[in-house]
């Protein structure tokens, strides 16, 4: 599955490079608000909420949204279920902020990419590989959006929509600089193809190393893309 603005596709929240709390691999994620976090009671504020999303993601990951409680969310986290609360009103809203931030991580990468100086198909390597390692980095949370995005209330389930509509664009765009007679439809279709598989691996545990999953997917990904792109 790959974006499809109709049906939330994809997922997965941690820039490539960033750093976070140990987590087991290819379950790593930061989801550290901004701001003014400098005071004692701040950071313990941030790095509890932080803990309760990975907890949150992980177990979303692992039995589906409809089966995870506030009170689950919470024992995973060290806190009661009550606490909980305390950071998030409701378990929707810790799904629409971890979701929230994963298309805001990809959009980010994707910009940077293409604000790197590279063009033509050297700029869709390096875009493909920067949404491969983002992916990879992050799978809990890309099993959570291919899944579980539809249980967002409607007006965040429209704010991602339209954020992955920018997505797609981006990369439309950019594809038509390399195939500049093909369709719009036909590039969309080259595009969610080219995500969907992507995306694919992370639905499954996967033993192989984070880095030669990153390298080998990267390489079919790229090779997808030239070879719809003609």
């Amino acid at each position: 599955m790959g974006l499809d603005v109709d049906r939330p596709g994809l997922c997965g929240f941690r820039r490539p490079g960033a750093t976070c709390r140990a987590l087991p691999e290819g379950e790593r994620m930061s989801v550290g608000d901004s701001g003014d976090m400098t005071s004692p009671k701040s950071a313990r504020t941030r790095e509890r909420r932080e803990l309760i999303l990975q907890s949150a993601a992980n177990l979303m990951a692992e039995r589906g949204y409809p089966s995870v409680s506030m009170t689950q969310i919470g024992a995973a986290a060290g806190i009661v279920g009550s606490a909980v609360y305390r950071h998030f009103d409701s378990k929707s809203t810790i799904l629409g902020t971890l979701l929230d931030r994963v298309v805001k991580t990809m959009l980010t990468g994707t910009r940077e990419a293409v604000a790197s100086g590279r063009t033509g198909i050297d700029l869709l390597d390096t875009m493909v590989l920067t949404q491969t390692r983002t992916a990879i980095e992050n799978r809990s949370l890309v099993a959570v959006y291919l899944r579980d995005a539809g249980n967002l209330p409607v007006d965040d389930l429209r704010s991602l929509r339209r954020q992955q509509r920018q997505l797609i664009e981006e990369w439309v765009f950019q594809c038509e600089a390399i195939s500049p007679y093909a369709s719009e439809s036909e590039l969309r279709t080259v595009v969610q193809a080219v995500l969907a598989l992507i995306n694919s691996v992370c639905t499954y545990d996967n033993p192989l190393p984070a880095d030669q999953q990153v390298a080998s997917l990267s390489r079919m990904a790229s090779g997808a893309l030239r070879a719809g792109l003609g």
